[in-house]
């Protein structure tokens, strides 16, 4: 498959995400620090489902995004070889000085699309969190397929596929409620270089969602702005297209943690072994 059309916005989406000269030194590293510890809940999922016998520490990230996961994972003495493939430049460039920030000595990052790499082989894990398939999968129209097959691919036998969705049940009523444009705002914590960010949200003719974020910079009046389309999945959707695929024991949890508050976009995270 082919993922190389420019004119897509979701390839292009997070190109400026986590500049770095947006950061001063002290922010960085509080920054990376805040990251680390948001990594806790992950963590335990994972320890508590995914540590099996034939654990061999090989891990992937697809849309790693700063790596902060596989970061944590490493400080666990969770992996022997990870990997975080991610396409935006300035996300790439976030993780590598965040890698030696920490010391990261088993966590390798790859600056490329996906589907410009091969399957691997043999890998324990593979994680998909914070929608990173339903970024993917409005791309072309076998994105999605080709999405999991790779990851199936490159699983070893028995190995776990961990994805992080939303089924944006409470957007896509509220955006009925709305004549079919959605606004809403949200406050980062200090440690962003960015204050607020404010979305609309609209539908487009295939049914996914199209974002739009502006991002207020925090004591200033400049703004950043992108584009991104996404996929809603039901759980009932991804479980049966995992099965296509030929992942067993899939499992659906409402949250990372147990007793935790439901997300307002109907977050839920899905287990699935090769």
């Amino acid at each position: 498959m082919e993922l190389t059309d420019n004119k897509h916005v979701n390839l292009t989406a997070y190109e400026d995400v986590e500049l770095l000269t947006n950061f001063t030194e002290a922010r960085f590293q509080s920054y990376c620090d805040d990251k680390l510890a948001s990594c806790d809940k992950h963590i335990t999922f994972i320890k508590e489902r995914c540590i099996t016998t034939q654990w061999s520490g090989r891990v992937c990230e697809i849309g790693s995004g700063n790596s902060k996961l596989l970061y944590k994972l490493e400080k666990e003495g969770l992996v022997t070889e990870a990997l975080g493939i991610e396409i935006s430049q300035s996300r790439y460039d976030f993780a590598e000085k965040f890698r030696l920030y920490i010391e990261s000595v088993k966590v390798t990052n790859i600056n490329k699309n996906l589907f410009d790499i091969k399957p691997l082989s043999n890998l324990d894990l593979i994680m998909g969190v914070d929608i990173v398939l339903q970024l993917i999968a409005p791309i072309s129209q076998s994105a999605q397929s080709d999405t999991l097959k790779w990851c199936y691919d490159s699983l070893s036998d028995g190995g776990f596929l961990i994805l992080e969705l939303w089924d944006f049940k409470n957007v896509k009523e509220q955006l009925e409620l709305c004549n079919g444009q959605l606004n809403t705002w949200k406050e980062f914590p200090d440690s962003d270089p960015f204050e607020y960010i404010l979305c609309d949200v609209t539908v487009d003719s295939t049914n996914d969602l199209v974002w739009n974020k502006t991002f207020l910079k925090r004591n200033s009046n400049e703004r950043s702005c992108f584009k991104n389309i996404l996929r809603p999945y039901s759980r009932e959707t991804i479980t049966q297209l995992l099965t296509n695929m030929g992942f067993r024991s899939i499992q659906i949890f409402d949250s990372w943690c147990v007793g935790a508050a439901v997300d307002d976009h109907g977050e839920y995270i899905v287990l699935a072994q090769k």
